[in-house]
């Protein structure tokens, strides 16, 4: 991986995770703790999509590292793609949450639980939960009709004469900008 590819996210987590991760090497076979991470995030991108979609506002508030007060807390650092890395940062900011790392954190959370209940099958458990949210999209996507029919009603609403209608790509990035 280019140097240039990735984004050094520094966050801090509980020494108790730090070691559950560790742990993990068995199951990614990754040599580092941020390649573990880092595969453990790309494995949830289906939930951060749902997230993004589906999740609930944050309102900022903070949470701590960990609920032990006397719990040791370790500085890591997370070498993520800046693709993986742009899609946190709209979660983040979409959901207002925090901070990122809030975020990542509970993301780990959620996949170390998920490894206590199904062991080595945690990946064949959450295929088969992408796989039915795959055919439900599927069967939930609008017809082209149906959006053209939805886009004519949006656009009779929009005042004035020079009438924007901005299209966007899968990363929320502006695709086009019609004038209409």
């Amino acid at each position: 991986m280019v140097l240039a590819d990735v984004h050094d996210f520094h966050f801090v987590i509980n020494q108790e995770m730090k070691e559950k991760l560790k742990n993990l090497d068995f199951i990614m076979k990754s040599g580092t703790l941020s390649g573990i991470m880092v595969k453990i995030l790309h494995v949830l991108t289906p939930i951060i999509g749902k997230e993004h979609k589906w999740g609930d506002q944050r309102f900022s508030k903070y949470t701590a590292v960990c609920d032990d007060p006397e719990e040791t807390r370790e500085h890591v650092h997370m070498y993520v793609p800046v693709e993986l890395y742009r899609e946190l940062k709209l979660l983040h900011q979409d959901l207002n949450v925090y901070s990122i790392a809030q975020l990542v954190r509970e993301l780990l959370r959620f996949f170390l639980d998920l490894v206590e209940v199904y062991k080595n099958d945690v990946f064949k458990e959450l295929e088969k939960i992408f796989t039915r949210w795959r055919s439900e999209d599927e069967e939930t996507r609008p017809s082209s009709g149906n959006l053209m029919r939805q886009l004519w009603r949006v656009i009779q609403l929009l005042p004035g004469k020079n009438r924007l209608v901005t299209v966007y790509n899968t990363n929320y990035s502006p695709l086009w900008v019609l004038r209409i």
